[in-house]
């Protein structure tokens, strides 16, 4: 029995808060009872009890992962348990090891913890955000920014700041750019390979990155269609996640570097004068200088980007699902301006981008 049905089934949840959950699943990631916890919606305890009951399995309790064995803990690294999503606990019965796991069902993670520990294992079933929380304790691994920040539903009084935040902000010295009037979505491109601004092919066609986007399977598909597409006509490019008035690092390209990898610690404000502020409230790509003289928001996400000299022009084309942000795509290219292809192309996949956002969400409800 899935998570969700077995929620249902006990009435710990309603319809709506599944759907809501199952949407944040689709835009933000995470395992499902990560995000009805996030919202508000489960607690973090009864969450437990449900997955136990679920696989049959014992729970790892706070107080067993405190006193995890710090043998173990090295004997299986880091690495390998922040990869298998697992903590070793410390000696079973017969011999065996007690370990954590956010799956205790996936064979080949049980097999291979096995056989790093040098024993047979006995699965505990342990909740995403305590296992990760644990892991940042015992082997000080820093948790994604998506993991920290706890995300929970709008409410009415969150709704009437954000909108005086936005009517305030244009009075703080925010300078827009010119307006620009984007094509209209063209027809897809062939698939012959266009050629970069350093005359080199880039990486992936217009036409097969929006081929890419329209038929998606999952969230990281959609960003690893924009970090490949950037590669040959951008500098650099992050997909940012858009929660709780900040934009976190997801996926990230920096030419010459190749994926940028310490973005998902990345983590920046929303509440001032910036590029990702303004495309965010207005919903529409910012092209053009930084509008804080400043720049602050700018001047953290180019250090962590080694963009040198800083950008003249930045642009930020926002992904929009019921009206809000969910994604914000930051490009830039050093010494010049984006392109208006650039700026047409980029504006047309993240349009795609939330269509086909909207098909996933629809498809988990079905599910």
């Amino acid at each position: 029995m899935k998570l969700g049905t077995l929620l249902l089934r006990n009435a710990a949840i309603g319809l709506s808060q599944l759907e809501a959950a199952l949407r944040n699943q689709v835009l933000y990631g995470g395992r499902l009872g990560t995000n009805l916890v996030e919202l508000g919606f489960v607690d973090l305890e009864v969450l437990s009890g449900y997955l136990a009951e679920m696989s049959g399995m014992p729970v790892a309790t706070p107080t067993l992962l405190d006193s995890a064995d710090r043998a173990l803990l090295d004997k299986l690294g880091g690495d390998e348990a922040h990869r298998l999503r697992a903590v070793p606990l410390g000696p079973y019965i017969d011999g065996a090891i007690a370990v954590a796991m956010v799956d205790p069902t996936d064979q080949p993670a049980r097999e291979a913890l096995a056989a790093a520990l040098g024993a047979p294992i006995v699965a505990h079933v342990v909740p995403e955000l305590r296992a990760l929380y644990y892991l940042e304790k015992h082997y000080g691994l820093p948790r994604r920014a998506r993991f920290v920040r706890t995300g929970r539903a709008p409410s009415d009084h969150d709704a009437s700041a954000e909108h005086e935040r936005r009517r305030s902000q244009p009075a703080a010295g925010m300078v827009m750019p010119p307006a620009f009037t984007l094509e209209p979505r063209r027809r897809r491109a062939s698939s012959q390979v266009p050629m970069s601004r350093s005359g080199e092919p880039t990486a992936l066609a217009y036409g097969a990155a929006c081929e890419r986007i329209d038929t998606a399977t999952d969230r990281d598909q959609i960003a690893d269609t924009f970090i490949t597409y950037a590669k040959g006509r951008a500098d650099a490019l992050v997909v940012f996640l858009i929660r709780d008035g900040n934009a976190m690092g997801w996926r990230g390209y920096v030419a010459g570097a190749g994926p940028a990898t310490a973005l998902d610690e990345l983590s920046l404000p929303l509440g001032g004068a910036s590029a990702l502020q303004s495309a965010h409230d207005a919903g529409q790509p910012f092209v053009g200088p930084p509008p804080s003289v400043a720049r602050p928001v700018e001047t953290q996400l180019w250090q962590a980007l080694g963009a040198v000299p800083a950008p003249v022009e930045v642009l930020v084309v926002p992904v929009l699902v019921k009206a809000r942000a969910v994604n914000l795509i930051y490009a830039h290219v050093l010494g010049s301006a984006p392109s208006r292809t650039l700026v047409t192309e980029l504006s047309d996949l993240a349009q795609r981008a939330q269509t086909s956002y909207t098909r996933l969400i629809r498809q988990a409800r079905g599910s």
